[in-house]
């Protein structure tokens, strides 16, 4: 959002928890914490109901009860939709136009700002630089095709992720001219990514965009603009009337950057000239390193996920309330079937073992097979679930093919004092046979 103050851009962590006076659910997210703030509202990182995490900018009352600005907003928020570039945070929804807040939410980015990177970590490295180069070319391209001009290329408006950098914030700069910041002798942008013809307060396009991007890959390398200073009137003036200071860049970034800091826009290249000034070998090993998110120093990726960690904290849950070990379950994953806690696993034992005894080698008997009362059903081996009574069940145990001594067993019992079976007196087989005298 235009004005979030520097070094509080839209980072992977949540800045402050939420204040009193902080909505707690805006459309269909629920507030988790504060992004950054600034002129035109607050920022706060939300989660939606379907599960995904959202940049929510919610604009100030004031603009929300202006009906013209309400038009404006509807207007703008039409055209930034249509941007679907890789390298951009896209805009997943907003709010109706008879709601009470204003807002927007757009894709969540986990990773800092580039201002916060460089302030912890240094200037990067000229691979690094490069990739950044060709991703913010990218994000223009995207975002000039729908006619839409940033106006305010910096630092905290780049987000540094695993898979490329984002620029965001494209396109609320043209809301503010709907407002009352827009007045005589006031600027929008940052004082130092001006281009000359902001400053003037001539009309801006893209070239403005080309000339901010140059600004923000020398702060990328040096940790400094081109144009800095205490007092935003002397950086205003030294953008308009000095030239740049490119002797602390290295020399291959100060080639790219040097013809986008002409004062004429018309003499500054055009994004595609830019994309192209690249050698053809040096663009296909750094977009290499973009499309498998390998551009980023592994220190800067170790805080994206760090903060990412501390994102997932702050909605609610905490490590010690994940599952650790299954209730249940062994080292080796087997469950204990009698007390459902952690057990050793039994082993297996041999039908038999011979030990060495005082007069030589023994063998030891096998011992018989644990008996089962009628009527009952064993419980099988390994702790597996006993199969169901069937027709012809008797109650004995399941025989195990691997135990000779259980087969043995699988017979039907019947009582010891059960009387024998009467005798059937023999009888020639003439005799069933039908009496068929008088037939004939």
């Amino acid at each position: 959002m235009d004005g979030v103050r520097e070094g509080g851009g839209i980072g992977p962590g949540v800045g402050s928890a939420l204040e009193g006076s902080d909505p707690v659910r805006i459309g269909p997210y629920q507030l988790l914490g504060r992004l950054g703030s600034g002129g035109m509202g607050k920022v706060y990182l939300g989660r939606s109901r379907t599960g995904h995490l959202a940049a929510v900018k919610v604009l100030h009352d004031q603009f929300a009860l202006d009906r013209e600005f309400r038009t404006r907003f509807e207007r703008e928020l039409a055209a930034v939709s249509r941007v679907s570039g890789h390298f951009t945070a896209a805009v997943v929804t907003s709010s109706d136009m008879g709601e009470e807040h204003l807002w927007m939410a757009t894709q969540y980015v986990p990773g800092p700002s580039l201002n916060q990177a460089v302030s912890a970590f240094g200037p990067l490295a000229p691979p690094t630089l490069l990739a950044l180069w060709l991703g913010l070319l990218g994000a223009l391209e995207s975002i000039h095709a729908v006619g839409i001009v940033h106006r305010d290329l910096k630092p905290s408006n780049v987000l540094l992720a695993e898979d490329g950098p984002r620029l965001i914030d494209f396109g609320i700069s043209a809301l503010a001219d709907a407002t009352a910041l827009t007045r005589t002798g006031v600027v929008i942008g940052t004082p130092g990514y001006l281009s000359p013809e902001e400053v003037r307060g001539d009309k801006s396009g893209p070239p403005g965009d080309v000339f901010a991007l140059a600004c923000t890959l020398m702060y990328a390398a040096t940790g400094t603009g081109p144009f800095e200073g205490t007092n935003a009137l002397g950086v205003m003036y030294r953008v308009v009337h000095d030239e740049p200071d490119l002797s602390r860049v290295p020399d291959q970034i100060a080639s790219l950057i040097r013809p986008c800091l002409e004062k004429d826009p018309l003499s500054r290249p055009s994004i595609t000239e830019l994309i192209n000034m690249l050698p053809a070998a040096e663009t296909d090993e750094v977009s290499r390193l973009l499309a498998h998110g390998k551009w980023l120093p592994e220190a800067i990726r170790r805080q994206t996920r760090e903060h990412a960690g501390k994102v997932f904290e702050r909605d609610g849950v905490r490590p010690s309330a994940l599952p650790e070990a299954h209730p249940g379950h062994d080292e080796d994953g087997e469950p204990d079937s009698q007390t459902g806690t952690l057990s050793e696993q039994p082993r297996s034992q041999p039908d038999h073992t011979i030990t060495l005894g005082g007069d030589g080698p023994v063998r030891e008997s096998i011992p018989e097979p644990p008996t089962v009362p009628a009527g009952s059903v064993a419980e099988p081996p390994n702790g597996s679930p006993p199969n169901p009574p069937g027709r012809y069940d008797t109650g004995g145990p399941e025989p195990d093919p691997a135990n000779e001594a259980s087969l043995r067993t699988h017979t039907v019992p019947l009582p010891a004092d059960l009387p024998p079976l009467p005798r059937i007196p023999r009888r020639p087989w003439r005799r069933w046979l039908p009496d068929r005298r008088g037939t004939r």
